[in-house]
């Protein structure tokens, strides 16, 4: 009994917090273990001086059954105490399940089991710094050279810098190749700080970090999430006049509990139906799918039609295209059997300028729709304001078509788009757009800033931009800083170029961003508009890509 007290002395063992495997929106309780007595301390470890862990992800069902679990530990002897060969490891052990309003729901969590030494005594006066949480790194680089996906890990030990406050400050003496690695994954881990007599200091101490291979989880059985509600669009009410049809392609994941997640508009012939088919797709439910009979999330597409009941092809698609009424003058080339037909489109974002100044305006674009229904090239051929004509080739190159057809075969054609820039039509500027406006003006200390808000500002959904038509064979590469507001909701707004190597740059940014959506901005537990700033990277695309003009 004597030495089985000064084990428990000189060495301990104890679990870190569960923390939500996924990036947002958490159950309100986790699941926890119905008798959570950690394990010993290996014997054959006794008289480390360093510390260890066994860092678990479990999937806990509505039962609170354990479905799968992944163990990640520092030294074989840790995870070979903790779950010994001969018995069922994690799947012996029983949770109670997570708690969301108030029912049980499937979870995936992180908890990690920490073998801290002697020195790191958490009521020792005198004690090295005290691991509380250990996450495994992955490496994006590292694949597993396993079919089936097991898991290829690696420990290696550096020099962590802890301070008195218990943050780790930096990473030291690592190997090159993954010491950018380590110190991004150190972010998430936590500790306590050394004391001396009693009082936090700065110290170091040495950290195993156990990389594990980007694809150390393959799953070998998929099966795709199945709905079990479904509700139908609503055609709006605002657009009943236009007799337009609608067709929106909506993307979105399904999380475990068989709830829609970050859903967002892939293409939209028109985007006024884009609202409300985001609004339909989110209300569905599904049974998850699963990976080797584990729930898991799974992204989906899907198209959303909206036809106007008494109109045999639904209405109009709300795009004009201009093409010459005699095509005998074109050269061969150019003249098609089927003109192109539009898939997918948006609308451009008014120049912010002058959106403040309230200057209006028009604009004509002339494009080429490719073989492969993208547009290849863009030519501003008439601009009230420079502003205008930026604007609106922006956006175009942007639409995607049904490719034109002649002689049976997919065939370029030359198209023409003209548009208006005012103040009537909603889809351009909004009644939020001119709310936000109004706030900049009046009341700009009401308008949030990254340093005031809980945590870091989060995109959900991002665009990349389009590399300029009108500069493909002019320049390789560029860069533009795009400035906007995002609303309460997550929704970004009043879309301005900061900077931009070359105007087109600028545009084509601010196209992508206003397709962003990010997570509803909080301080101090309230959402709230905030001001965010959003630096974008152009190059141009290979040879062989080019030709294609893909993007």
């Amino acid at each position: 009994m004597a030495a089985l007290v000064a084990r428990l002395a000189a060495q301990d063992v104890s679990y870190s917090q569960p923390a939500w495997v996924y990036h947002d929106d958490p159950p309100d309780q986790y699941p926890t273990l119905r008798h959570p007595r950690p394990p010993d301390f290996p014997e054959a470890m006794l008289k480390t001086p360093n510390i260890g862990y066994v860092a678990e992800e479990v999937f806990v069902d509505d039962r609170g059954e354990v479905l799968s679990a992944e163990l990640h530990g520092s030294t074989p002897a840790f995870a070979s105490e903790l779950f010994p060969v001969e018995s069922q490891g994690a799947w012996s052990r029983r949770f109670n399940p997570a708690m969301r309003a108030g029912k049980p729901v499937n979870s995936r969590i992180h908890y990690a089991v920490l073998f801290n030494p002697a020195s790191a005594a958490a009521s020792a006066p005198d004690s090295t710094p005290r691991l509380l949480d250990a996450w495994p790194v992955v490496d994006p680089e590292r694949k597993s050279k396993d079919d089936y996906g097991a898991i290829a890990q690696d420990v290696v030990w550096a020099t962590v810098t802890i301070d008195e406050k218990g943050q780790p400050e930096g990473v030291k003496d690592a190997p090159a190749p993954v010491a950018a690695l380590l110190g991004q994954a150190l972010k998430a881990w936590k500790f306590a700080p050394a004391r001396r007599a009693g009082h936090a200091v700065t110290q170091d101490v040495s950290v195993p970090f156990i990389v594990i291979a980007a694809n150390h989880r393959i799953a070998k059985n998929k099966i795709p999430p199945r709905v079990v509600r479904q509700v139908d669009p609503t055609y709006p009410r605002s657009m009943r006049w236009s007799k337009m049809r609608g067709e929106v392609l909506v993307a979105f994941a399904v999380d475990i509990e068989g709830r829609v997640r970050s859903p967002f508009v892939v293409r939209s012939l028109n985007p006024a139906f884009d609202a409300p088919a985001i609004e339909a797709v989110s209300s569905w439910r599904f049974e998850p799918g699963r990976e080797d009979g584990v729930p898991a999330y799974m992204k989906m597409e899907v198209p959303i039609i909206f036809n106007l009941s008494g109109y045999d092809d639904g209405g109009g698609d709300g795009i004009t295209v201009r093409q010459a009424a005699d095509k005998s003058g074109l050269p061969a080339e150019w003249q098609v059997d089927v003109p192109p037909r539009a898939r997918g489109t948006v609308m451009p974002v008014y120049p912010y300028e002058m959106l403040k100044s309230h200057t209006k305006g028009s604009s004509r674009i002339t494009y080429v729709v490719n073989e492969q229904g993208q547009v290849a090239n863009s030519q501003v051929v008439k601009a009230d304001r420079p502003e205008f004509g930026l604007a609106l080739q922006a956006a175009v190159e942007r639409f995607e078509y049904e490719p034109a057809i002649k002689n049976g075969q997919p065939n370029k054609a030359l198209l023409g788009f003209e548009m208006d820039f005012g103040f009537s039509d909603p889809r351009v500027v909004t009644d939020a757009d001119y709310a936000l406006l109004r706030l900049e003006q009046k009341d700009p200390e009401r308008i949030g800033k990254a340093a005031d808000l809980d945590s870091p500002i989060k995109p959900v959904v991002t665009r990349a931009p389009i590399f300029p038509r009108s500069l493909v064979g002019k320049a390789t590469s560029g860069n533009a800083v795009v400035d906007l507001l995002v609303d309460e909701a997550g929704h970004p707004h009043l879309e301005r170029v900061v900077s931009a190597s070359e105007p087109a740059f600028g545009y084509s940014a601010v196209q992508a961003a206003a397709l962003w959506i990010f997570a509803p901005p909080m301080s101090k537990g309230k959402a709230v508009v905030t001001r965010v700033r959003i630096p974008f990277a152009f190059k141009a695309a290979a040879p062989e890509a080019a030709k294609s003009q893909q993007s």
